[in-house]
């Protein structure tokens, strides 16, 4: 008897790996990008990659280009001028914010510096916008 394969949103589990990972990295204008990706044509070959941002996002992912399908990308960095639909009240403090795309959805979260998160879904933030354009991202049950 076989397993019957569950779905997974990519997206929020990348988000969720990528704002635990850096919970408790609060250097303001220190982006980072990281990329998931299928090895190979078996499907555990599972492979992330985290990286601060030294230049521009274009920049960095120009080399990505490549035509390789990646299965998710996330952006996280902390600003104190969140935008305001992810944030009605601001305290003033930096908060972190990390966003992820896959190819049919969009997720993220909002890390403030108490360690609560706040989950969102899509919004159209540049970012999001900008990698879209930039990468081909495969979608479900492809490499």
């Amino acid at each position: 008897m076989t397993k019957p394969v569950v779905s997974t949103d990519r997206a929020r589990v990348l988000a969720e790996l990528v704002d635990t990972a850096l919970a408790d990295d609060w250097t303001a204008d220190e982006p980072a990008m990281a990329l998931l990706w299928q090895g190979s044509t078996d499907p555990d070959d599972l492979r992330i990659a985290l990286k601060r941002l030294e230049r521009s996002v274009e920049d960095e992912l120009a080399p990505m280009a490549d035509g390789t399908r990646y299965l998710a990308v996330a952006h996280s960095t902390v600003t104190g001028q969140p935008p305001a639909e992810l944030l009605r009240q601001s305290d003033g403090l930096p908060v972190r914010i990390t966003v992820t795309v896959d190819h049919g959805s969009d997720s993220g979260v909002l890390r403030h510096r108490n360690g609560a998160t706040e989950w969102f879904g899509a919004v159209d933030l540049p970012v999001a916008n900008l990698v879209r354009s930039l990468l081909r991202l495969a979608p479900e049950g492809r490499r």
